[in-house]
């Protein structure tokens, strides 16, 4: 069966997918990495597990697979190219940009939620390269800058954590950058902040931070 990939930030709606779409007789496995990340040795196991036949379908749920290496991401691509009998994999991730390209080519694509608020991921990255490169600020007026209302934000600021994160290896400054971001991005969840007044504070501090020093 062609595996699918989930594109979702939530827990309940993946759940609700499967439920929704696998039959009663259908077995269920939620797989979980054991620390931080699917490993290469996880995948491996759950490919040994998955060559034994078995009469009934199986189903293996890994949520948020973009918290794998790369090693286990490629390991498992002859699997999921050539699944085995009576067997579903269903991946999930936040943002499909997060997995290698070979991963997603193998999968069916489902966007699960609102799309509009998962396509910021795949222009954000772009518009924050223009941010720390601009000497002015034309980029407070980037279309993916001007949401229309504060959950677009939140997406924005989510999205602007993981571009950071990326950076970490080669980029001194990500760290405050992420703290900065990080704690306005509490303090607008938690106290009474204008949205859009926030999301530029927070576009002026990184701008400063790759422009003025």
């Amino acid at each position: 069966m062609i595996p699918i990939l989930l594109v979702s930030r939530s827990h309940k709606e993946n759940i609700a997918y499967i439920k929704k779409n696998k039959e009663k007789n259908h077995l269920l496995f939620e797989i979980k990495p054991e620390g931080k990340e699917f490993s290469i040795k996880e995948i491996k196991n759950l490919i040994k597990e998955t060559s034994i036949f078995h009469k009934e379908l199986r189903v293996y749920f890994l949520e948020n697979f973009h918290i794998s290496s790369l090693e286990a991401q490629n390991a498992f691509l002859k699997t999921l190219e050539e699944p085995p009998n009576n067997t579903l994999f269903i991946l999930s991730t936040d943002n499909e940009s997060r997995l290698i390209p070979t991963i997603v080519s193998r999968t069916k694509l489902v966007f699960l939620g609102e799309k509009k608020y998962l396509s910021i991921a795949s222009s954000i990255k772009d518009s924050f390269n223009k941010l720390l490169s601009e000497k002015d600020y034309k980029f407070l007026s980037d279309k993916v800058f001007v949401p229309s209302d504060k959950k677009e934000i939140g997406s924005i600021l989510e999205e602007s954590v993981y571009f950071f994160k990326d950076r970490l290896g080669s980029d001194k400054k990500a760290p405050s950058v992420i703290k900065e971001i990080v704690k306005l991005k509490t303090l607008l969840e938690n106290n009474n902040l204008n949205p859009q007044l926030t999301l530029d504070h927070i576009l002026i501090f990184i701008h400063k931070q790759y422009t003025m020093s």
